[in-house]
């Protein structure tokens, strides 16, 4: 099937980007022949910190009403037999397709009512809910990270079920492993963590979504000597320590997994926001992945699947006593408690979130 991919961003390391060039390569492993194609709008922030790289990508710089056009014309050109739009950003450049009788899905990683929550300018906030609407109603297919998201789209903006279909963000079971003990230890040396501690930790980014702030508030609370927090990608250039939490600043891809490695508990302390309910944090499939017991706020699919498969705990939300309380009730688990906990998290994301299930899945979608 030749397959013409579109996004309205350049290669980064945020999450959006992994999820766009991992189900990329997975069209393509799967024997497709597709096309990365990358709209970008002449002085945009994407296409300031646009990276045009020698990777056979389609690069397109225009503006808004252009791109359209151009669409209509790349698709004619090269008879694609389905457009696949990443985001509904990036699939609203595609919609003039649809003259060409085209398939287009819409692969939905988030909803406009970010940028309600961002505080954006009321221009932007109504401009991109038009966008977000009319991908919506133009797409013939809708992928969604998360089950709240299809009920979301499903209840409040009216969207057919038989359009809305489930493809959760995955995970490289073989890449997010525990490194072996003798080099947990090390770190341990090098930060100076006593090795009778219980780590808890956060590795992401800080955004006020995150919850980040309050962890850091509950953490600063504990007076339990066992516990120890770490924040990978606070912002820090060095390496700092503030009684009881480390600050770790932003490491390099290949090392986010010896961090994982050396918690013992890893924390998702989002708060409850519509936002919030219907994403599918990458963080959470890596977590479960790495065989980690997980504290999780009552938001979203985490929180049904933690229970579900009793590899954590759920608190109420993340104010600070409640994220407190959380990491007191698991400073009071034995050890055997909190490994059967780590083994119910593999099994969490073995059948919940490889990749090759999910591509299959995928593929099912497309074909059909």
């Amino acid at each position: 099937m030749k397959i013409l991919s579109v996004t309205i961003i350049s290669s980064n390391n945020d999450a959006q980007w992994v999820r766009i060039s991992n189900l990329f390569n997975l069209l393509k492993k799967k024997g497709n022949d597709v096309t990365l194609a990358h709209y970008l709008i002449k002085g945009s922030s994407n296409h300031r910190k646009s990276k045009k790289e020698d990777t056979g990508d389609l690069f397109i710089l225009s503006n808004p009403f252009s791109i359209l056009f151009k669409h209509l014309r790349i698709v004619r050109k090269e008879n694609y037999d389905l457009v696949y739009g990443n985001t509904f950003a990036g699939t609203f450049f595609c919609i003039l397709g649809i003259l060409n009788k085209k398939p287009l899905i819409l692969d939905m990683h988030g909803i406009s009512e970010e940028y309600l929550m961002n505080k954006s300018p009321l221009t932007t906030i109504i401009v991109m809910k038009i966008i977000e609407k009319m991908s919506l109603i133009f797409s013939n297919k809708i992928l969604c990270v998360s089950y709240g998201m299809i009920n979301y789209l499903h209840k409040n903006k009216k969207i057919p079920l038989k359009k809305l279909f489930y493809v959760p963000n995955g995970v490289d079971l073989d890449m997010f492993m525990p490194i072996n003990d003798n080099e947990i230890l090390d770190m341990k040396k090098k930060l100076q963590i006593e090795e009778d501690k219980l780590i808890f930790g956060y590795l992401g980014s800080t955004q006020k979504w995150q919850g980040i702030e309050n962890f850091i508030s509950a953490s600063k609370k504990i007076k339990d000597k066992r516990f120890v927090s770490i924040v990978v990608g606070c912002g820090s250039s060095t390496v700092s320590r503030e009684k009881n939490i480390f600050y770790i600043p932003f490491v390099k891809k290949e090392d986010i997994i010896k961090y994982y490695s050396l918690c013992d508990v890893l924390v998702l302390p989002r708060p409850k926001h519509i936002v919030t309910e219907v994403a599918a944090p990458t963080k959470f499939a890596e977590y479960v992945s790495m065989g980690k017991p997980v504290l999780v706020t009552d938001v979203g699919d985490a929180a049904k699947l933690v229970r579900k498969y009793e590899n954590g705990i759920v608190i109420k939300d993340n104010e600070v006593e409640n994220l407190k309380k959380g990491i007191n009730d698991f400073l009071k688990l034995g050890k055997d408690k909190l490994n059967q906990m780590g083994l119910n998290s593999r099994k969490l994301a073995e059948k919940e979130f490889d990749w090759d299930n999910i591509s299959n899945s995928l593929m099912e979608i497309i074909e059909s």
